[in-house]
């Protein structure tokens, strides 16, 4: 069993007083087609996980490995990251009908 990695410290700052006429920082730029980009990055995990379970499962078939309980959590990430994936693109399914249905 694998070692869980360490949290991350937090860095807590006392909440001082803020000037109201100082310019808040502006957000960072976000790149052209950034949602699309989330969309296919989302999409390319789910298939490199699916892909890791495939590989998991024959090495546990073929004898490779004795490890059951590392392909079953193979097996489960790629089935929880294909729900993630679907779940997006159920929203943005739906988002897109209901923009349809408004009238401009």
């Amino acid at each position: 069993m694998s070692a869980l990695p360490p949290v991350a410290s937090v860095n807590i700052q006392s909440p001082g007083f803020t000037n109201p006429t100082q310019a808040a920082p502006a957000a960072p730029a976000t790149e052209k087609g950034g949602d699309r980009n989330i969309f296919l990055d989302l999409m390319s995990q789910a298939n490199e996980d699916q892909l890791r379970s495939e590989q998991a499962i024959e090495s546990l078939v073929t004898g490779q490995t004795q490890d059951v309980q590392q392909v079953v959590m193979e097996v489960v990430k790629a089935e929880m990251s294909f729900q993630v994936f679907m779940e997006v693109r159920s929203q943005i399914v739906d988002s897109y009908n209901e923009l349809m249905r408004m009238q401009f």
